[in-house]
């Protein structure tokens, strides 16, 4: 009983630990794209966050570990209950496996989520909603009002539901000028009018009565093997060393320290440098 409240207890304050990683990370992405988010349906947002919630918890989940193994044992040992608990003849060392065991559903619950949960599944999505939201921006366009979103900008002088008069139009080096378009599913059909293309170091001007523009060529849906390859390799790494780094948690809280603040610096700097060490593993892959 004892041994699974423990195991509990470094559960627990696993989960909580990862959680705030995931947020303060998810804080700092989310000011790229809250436009986005904030602009398209609840019903197709949400799906989205719940993904990217469950695999940044499940990304921070080993670091975690190893931040809590070492709280936890350090303050079973600063309060002296893990002197009580070796005078019933229960070494540290053996307490720790004790509960060391209590966590194997868990290892192999990562491992199998390793697999499940990949970084390129939410790069996925979240270029489908990048596209959405272009087309739900094309659709809503105001008149006389230059917008730009992304790197694109465009203006229209008036619209009448999907016929739009005096248009501008322009991405990265191209621009284009019509008279008339018509919006149509996913893609714009411009009317009498005129392309500027940069190739090079020359810029070629053609006129044009008919020019469609496919909304899909701004972003690009498809979803990457090669990263959804990488992302597997990764996360089952990630997830194989939980055992090792929820050990070296514990041996980190064997280490005569003076003070709890000194624990925290320690166990902060190794867990930056397996952050680091994830970073340079993921661009070797």
């Amino acid at each position: 009983m004892l041994w699974s409240f423990l195991a509990w207890k470094v559960f627990k304050l696993s989960i909580l630990v990862s959680f705030a990683f995931s947020l303060a990370f998810m804080l700092f992405q989310f000011l790229r794209i809250d436009k986005m988010i904030l602009s398209l349906p609840l019903s197709e947002t949400l799906p989205f966050l719940v993904l990217w919630i469950s695999y940044s918890l499940f990304y921070f989940m080993p670091t975690s570990m190893l931040i809590s193994s070492s709280v936890i044992f350090f303050e079973l040992k600063e309060s002296k209950r893990l002197h009580i608990i070796e005078s019933f003849g229960v070494s540290a060392y053996r307490a720790y496996s004790k509960v060391l065991v209590r966590f194997i559903p868990v290892f192999v619950s990562f491992l199998v989520a390793s697999f499940m949960l990949c970084e390129e599944d939410i790069s996925f999505v979240r270029r489908y909603l990048t596209y959405k939201y272009y087309v739900s921006v094309f659709y809503s366009m105001p008149e006389k009002t230059f917008s730009t979103f992304g790197d694109v900008t465009f203006y229209v002088d008036k619209r009448k539901d999907n016929y739009l008069s005096d248009v501008f139009f322009k991405k990265d080096d191209s621009l284009v000028m019509a008279k008339d378009a018509k919006l149509s599913d996913n893609s714009i059909i411009f009317i009498n009018g005129s392309v500027l293309v940069k190739e090079g170091d020359k810029f070629y001007l053609t006129a044009f009565s008919k020019y469609t523009i496919n909304l899909e060529k701004f972003v690009n849906v498809e979803r990457k093997k090669d990263n959804v390859r990488r992302d597997r390799i990764l996360n089952f790494i990630n997830a194989s060393l939980s055992p090792m780094l929820m050990t070296l948690g514990f041996l980190i809280s064997r280490v005569r320290l003076d003070s709890p603040t000194k624990l925290y610096y320690l166990v902060g700097i190794v867990s930056i440098l397996y952050q680091f060490f994830l970073v340079i593993l993921k661009s070797a892959l």
